[in-house]
Order: C-alpha cells, then structure tokens, then sequence
C-alpha cells in the first residue's frame, strides 16, 4: 500500500507553549488504520490546518537513503468528515479480516 490512513491523536507544532523544538517542522501522532501509533512529519503545506481528530493518509511511497529504500511516512492529505469515515471502514473492515485469517487455527492433515 502506497498510502495509509490514520487518525490525528496530538499534534505538535514547534511554536506551541509547551513545546520547545529544535527544528521548525510539524509533527502528528497518528493512530494508523492497522492499530500502529506513530509520530510523523506533517507536510508543511498542510501543517496548519491538521487537528486532533483529523483523518490523514500518509505517504509511504519508497525514498532512497543512500544505499537503503525506506518508506517516505509523511502526512500528506487531510481527508474531509464523510469520505474519511468511508475510508476509515473500509480499511478497519480489511484489517478485521486479515486478523480472522491470521488467528484462525490451521487445521493439519495426519500423515501417518
């Protein structure tokens, strides 16, 4: 997957009262549709707009770090109230039914 929704859980912009940055780039926890937590760079044409609460995809498109590919995991979109909803089921949906097929016991056939 190219992009991943997520849910906005704080936001930390490096002018904020209690924040003390050492860079000037906006940041977001993000709780992703696969019920991973992480904390990403917010692209900085969108980072004033973000709020808690917000769903966002995030970029996971592959960048070269020298001799290393690593996904790029960058909040890039904020996506208004009814279509993040749709979105936002559907992936939890999948990923509902990818654990069933996880967890479920692999019956073995007795070869004796």
């Amino acid at each position: 997957m190219i992009h991943h929704p997520g849910e906005v859980i704080e936001v930390f912009r490096p002018e904020d009262k209690d924040v003390k940055s050492a860079d000037n780039e906006t940041l977001a926890t993000v709780k992703m549709w696969d019920e991973n937590v992480l904390t990403l760079v917010v692209d900085p044409k969108i980072a004033r707009d973000i709020q808690v609460g917000d769903k966002v995809l995030v970029d996971y498109r592959p960048v070269s770090l020298g001799s290393m590919v690593s996904p790029k995991q960058l909040v890039t979109k904020i996506i208004d109230k009814e279509r993040a909803e749709r979105i936002w089921k559907e992936y939890k949906e999948y990923y509902q039914r990818q654990r069933k097929i996880i967890t479920q016991p692999q019956s073995q056939s007795y070869i004796g």
